[in-house]
């Protein structure tokens, strides 16, 4: 695949699914809180004032708690699918979601590239194999960060590998 004139796609990386697993834990979680509340409320025998007006706002605060909590999750959903990137055999390319309506892409060519380096922090990350990779560039861009995604010591690698390739091309050139 070729993303740039005379270019070839090495790596496409996401973030690793599990990290979207946290997500979901908590968006079921929010879910079942009004539940909770109610069969709490049941269990402790806690008279709850009725009447129309009240069973109104009642229904009223649970569309917009349910639209919030629906909101939460397209909104992390878009965030983890969005976010992406992209190493070619010239180029890094870091295409970030910040907000709903806001992106953030950023290039730097291979050559630039001064430092690599993988960090997998925490008892998750060690065990299911994600983490966090830097790249130090000389550009005006300080550093690229590829965050929470799988196997960062072999993306280090693969991104060494082909920055060795691009020097030995700049040489024999």
């Amino acid at each position: 695949m070729s993303l740039f004139n005379n270019e070839h796609t090495i790596l496409k990386v996401r973030r690793d699914p599990i990290t979207f697993l946290v997500h979901i834990f908590m968006f079921l979680v929010l879910l079942s809180l009004p539940t909770l509340f109610a069969l709490v409320t049941k269990l402790l025998d806690y008279p709850l004032p009725s009447g129309d007006a009240l069973q109104l706002i009642v229904k009223l605060f649970g569309t917009v708690y349910y639209a919030y909590v629906l909101l939460f999750i397209l909104y992390s959903f878009f965030d983890y699918f969005l976010d992406i990137w992209i190493v070619t055999d010239k180029h890094i390319v870091d295409i970030q979601q910040k907000a709903l309506f806001f992106r953030v892409i950023a290039k730097q060519e291979i050559s630039r590239i001064q430092d690599v380096t993988a960090e997998v922090k925490g008892v998750l990350p060690t065990i299911f194999n994600y983490g966090n990779v830097y790249i130090q560039t000389a550009g005006t861009h300080e550093r690229f960060a590829f965050r929470q995604v799988p196997d960062p010591y072999g993306i280090v690698a693969q991104i060494l590998k082909t920055l060795e390739a691009d020097r030995k091309r700049s040489d024999s050139a």
